[in-house]
């Protein structure tokens, strides 16, 4: 299993697409977090579900959300993970999944915004401030920790083109390990 870390707006979905053609399957932590909000009644925006988010990790655990998305995961040897952001995340994987490998994505702010910014996802942010508080809010929930002690690190600073090889070559590279 590859589980795939790094701040919004780094490349995360880029890897994860590299990851599908591929042959693997992507299960996203953040979808999970949306359809537990949807059932909850939350506003889907970023600030909202963001709150949400760790309104549950207070009550239940902070590997609440590792918890209900290793639910949808049928055949871990053939999954991309994506939106771990905790320690206590990664632990539950490793508890539950053998030979579980972290991908940290890295890009600087001004680049990921500009990402985000073009990608205009209804929940998304739409200002550096925004953008600001939301990395400061994943930050108090460990992501900075996952980051620094993940296993490998693309750091995506080029074209797509360029991260897409670099994501590319990664893959194929821990797949290769693993068989």
């Amino acid at each position: 299993m590859i589980i795939v870390t790094g701040m919004p707006g780094s490349g995360k979905d880029e890897f994860i697409k590299v990851a599908k053609s591929l042959g693997m399957v992507d299960v996203h932590m953040g979808n999970t977090v949306k359809e537990y909000a949807k059932i909850a009644g939350i506003r889907e925006d970023d600030s909202s579900i963001g709150r949400y988010a760790g309104e549950e990790r207070q009550k239940n655990g902070m590997d609440v959300w590792a918890k209900r998305t290793a639910e949808k995961i049928s055949k871990p040897e053939k999954t991309v993970v994506d939106g771990l952001r905790n320690m206590e995340e990664l632990a539950y994987f490793k508890s539950h999944f053998r030979d579980v490998k972290v991908v940290a994505i890295y890009a600087n702010r001004e680049q990921r915004l500009d990402r985000i910014i073009k990608r205009n996802r209804p929940d998304d942010v739409r200002s550096e401030t925004e953008l600001i508080a939301r990395d400061n809010r994943e930050l108090t929930w460990g992501i900075g920790k996952t980051i620094s002690l993940a296993d490998y690190m693309i750091v995506n600073d080029g074209t797509l083109e360029e991260f897409k090889d670099k994501a590319k070559t990664l893959l194929l590279e821990i797949l290769g390990n693993n068989s």
